[in-house]
């Protein structure tokens, strides 16, 4: 089979070329879209963004692979996916394309880091086993006392302090408080606490709109705060909130290894739809 990889010179060639598979699949490619239609509307929003596909003799896509430098190789494909995927890991290696890892639906990261090691000889790590859930309905919960608002400007250092901990705690990062970062995403109106008597005691994020749906992510409880529920009924609320600002669906990531948060999520209307993976690889 002739194949050709293109490299995209921005989100708007990409997703000219890659839109229609991938919209085909929005919750399954909810990543790689969200990261896309970012930079489609805010081309500064990541530096030195990389954008690639690999499209067989009828121009069809196979394969399209997103990267923003130093985050991992973001990798979504068609039903022959993994005819694309030797001379996507050529195309890297003799353009000296440096990736830290891929992050994937199972079949297709497994398949990409396994010819990886055949022809680059280096070998790779599970660093998270995720699963992707989709809601349209919400089956709202008993609600704990306390009440669903957005966040305030005045609360951006605890937001910040907490973004810090649910990065430790569900990504296994290590970042610093970013006070700027906070500060903005809530003066977008991306962030939600459920309050307790004056108190903050959860939060969540609204994340990466697309067509369709959005994203609900960063959903953290501090651990004196946790088994109340707050958690729990912070997402049926913001996702029931999306829902009526007309989005058609809510999409959410899950850690595979927290069976709490994969069963209450399912309890309030979220249904499993793809397992990723992320991979890192392993370098001296």
């Amino acid at each position: 089979m002739d194949l050709r990889i293109v490299l995209h010179e921005d989100a708007q060639n990409f997703m000219e070329a890659a839109g229609d598979m991938l919209y085909a699949r929005e919750t399954i490619n909810n990543l790689m879209l969200g990261v896309s239609e970012c930079l489609l509307n805010d081309p500064s929003a990541y530096e030195n963004p990389f954008f690639a596909t690999v499209i067989d003799e009828e121009d069809e896509v196979l394969l399209a692979s997103v990267m923003t430098p130093p985050h991992n190789l973001i990798l979504a494909g068609n039903n022959h996916y993994n005819i694309g995927i030797a001379a996507l890991i050529s195309y890297l290696q003799d353009n000296h394309v440096d990736i830290p890892g891929v992050i994937a639906p199972v079949h297709i990261s497994e398949t990409f880091m396994k010819t990886w090691k055949r022809l680059v000889k280096e070998s790779s790590q599970v660093k998270m086993h995720q699963r992707v859930y989709e809601l349209r309905s919400v089956r709202m919960p008993p609600l704990p006392e306390g009440n669903f608002r957005v966040a305030f400007s005045e609360e951006a250092r605890i937001i910040a302090e907490w973004n810090t901990a649910f990065s430790q705690e569900a990504l296994r990062k290590e970042a610093p408080a970013d006070l700027n970062k906070s500060k903005a995403f809530i003066a977008a109106g991306n962030v939600f606490v459920w309050e307790k008597n004056g108190q903050l005691v959860s939060m969540a994020t609204k994340a990466r709109p697309i067509a369709h749906s959005v994203t609900i992510g960063s959903v953290y409880t501090p651990p004196e705060h946790r088994r109340q529920g707050y958690a729990t009924a912070l997402v049926a609320r913001l996702s029931q909130h999306l829902l009526d600002s007309g989005y058609e669906f809510v999409n959410l990531f899950t850690d595979l290894e927290n069976p709490t948060s994969n069963s209450i999520y399912q309890k309030i209307g979220y249904h499993p739809v793809v397992d990723f993976r992320m991979y890192a690889i392993n370098r001296d």
